[in-house]
């Protein structure tokens, strides 16, 4: 098995600049920090409307306007939509989505205000699969948002969901490194492919992963399920999707 020893991510894909208020630097600077450690595709994913600190949906509208390679680095324009109830509803419609090229669904306790049990955070989770817009499943291994892992990484599966490996949740977030190490053992045990990605919001912290690549080896994580290792693989897929959206 090809286990993680040490690697670079190719691509980050969750990433803050300064249209997110708590976030503190620009595109430019992203992608220059990108280029500089070695990430050759970077999403920047602000955050969706129903955040209190979130840009217009104007920010998203204009993303044409953003030139697709800076500083040498593929830029992937997209957002962190924030799941708003037990029912996996989004805070953007399929018409906001289709301005962006790249989806992670979160929840965040700011944007919620039911119950959080495991019960209906897993029902959550279970009806944001129906959703095929929705690319990656961001940070969900906070203390925040109990589910039941095994069956619902198990709809992520079969939706082709991409499950995040979150940095600066392990780093920041109560509970969330121990909890990922019981929810990536099972993600190793299912085969769920996943994303490693640093959610920076300074241009200082991009593509550094140094608690979730201590945590894969831990696991001995295998890196074909490490789906951020091939930036190539990312952007087609990104593609294929933003295809499919033209031709509806």
């Amino acid at each position: 098995m090809n286990t993680v020893q040490h690697f670079q991510i190719g691509a980050d894909l969750h990433t803050h600049t300064v249209a997110s208020t708590h976030g503190y630097s620009t595109v430019n600077e992203m992608a220059a920090a990108a280029r500089e450690t070695g990430v050759k595709l970077l999403g920047i994913t602000d955050h969706g409307p129903a955040m209190p600190d979130a840009p217009h949906l104007w920010h998203f509208h204009n993303y044409k306007i953003l030139p697709h390679e800076i500083c040498g680095v593929q830029m992937l324009y997209g957002v962190e939509a924030n799941i708003t109830d037990e029912f996996g509803h989004l805070d953007m419609d399929e018409h906001e989505l289709s301005f962006c090229e790249w989806v992670v669904a979160s929840y965040h306790t700011s944007c919620v205000q039911f119950e959080r049990t495991p019960a209906l955070v897993s029902q959550g989770y279970r009806m944001l699969c129906e959703n095929p817009l929705v690319d990656v499943i961001g940070h969900p291994t906070t203390a925040m948002f109990p589910f039941d892992y095994e069956n619902v990484l198990k709809c992520f599966q079969e939706a082709g969901k991409l499950v995040e490996l979150n940095e600066s949740s392990l780093q920041w977030k109560k509970g969330a490194l121990e909890n990922a190490r019981i929810f990536y053992a099972l993600c190793k045990k299912l085969e769920v492919p996943i994303v490693l990605n640093t959610d920076a919001h300074y241009a200082g912290l991009v593509g550094k992963t140094p608690i979730a690549e201590q945590l894969l080896r831990d696991l001995d994580f295998p890196k074909r399920l490490i789906y951020s290792l091939d930036p190539d693989w990312i952007a087609e897929t990104a593609a294929k999707k933003r295809k499919m959206l033209s031709a509806h």
